[in-house]
């Protein structure tokens, strides 16, 4: 599959905006409860600096069981990412100060441009970043999804970014005391699960912190 399991990631976070119906669908599974989604958010523990796994399931329209890939992520809020694919082919995505890039399994390297915006939310995403969420998203309780546990929160980060916007338009995520599971909706009706187990650190390996 070549670049394009490279660049899975990146297409994932790279959907448009939903179809009506699909929009549709989504608000009516919202949660009308009492608490805020905001405090809920809060709950989340931020993770400034982390390291783990993940496994992430791409669900595609035309085929009947999803493309899973699984491998390492490390990230540090001050310096970037590292999101490293072991299987099926090994790939790595990185950003940092300089941008987001890919390198292949030739440990090639490339900038992939114009994606940094999307990256850096992941990012916050993953690290329970309120601030930046609460400026960048309109946050709604919503219904579990399929794959959550019933003991997890999960909220629906609506972007108000308009260059965010363009491309996505619904992360869910779920977790109890950090977002251990992400959900993205693409236009096509494609969607992507990626289930975490993040652990916060004191400081990333050398190794990693050589390519941030």
């Amino acid at each position: 599959m070549g670049s394009w399991l490279r660049l899975l990631l990146l297409l994932s976070l790279a959907g448009n905006v939903f179809a009506a119906d699909d929009a549709k669908d989504l608000s009516s599974g919202q949660i009308k409860g009492s608490v805020a989604p905001l405090v809920l958010l809060s709950q989340f523990k931020p993770l400034a600096i982390a390291s783990g796994t993940f496994v992430q399931k791409k669900y595609f329209t035309v085929l009947k069981n999803p493309v899973i890939s699984n491998g390492e992520l490390f990230l540090d809020q001050a310096l970037g990412f590292v999101w490293h694919t072991s299987k099926p082919i090994a790939s790595t995505m990185i950003l940092k100060e300089e941008g987001l890039f890919s390198i292949d399994h030739r440990q090639q390297q490339k900038q992939i441009n114009n994606a940094t915006p999307i990256a850096t939310v992941l990012m916050s995403a993953l690290s329970g970043d309120l601030a930046a969420l609460e400026s960048q998203f309109s946050l709604a309780t919503t219904s579990l999804t399929k794959a959550a546990p019933s003991s997890q929160t999960c909220i629906e980060l609506t972007p108000k970014d308009a260059v965010i916007a363009k491309v996505m338009r619904v992360i869910e995520l779920c977790g109890k005391d950090t977002v251990d599971h992400l959900v993205l909706f693409e236009t096509s009706g494609n969607r992507t699960e990626i289930e975490l187990s993040l652990t916060a650190v004191d400081e990333l390996p050398k190794a990693i912190r050589e390519q941030l």
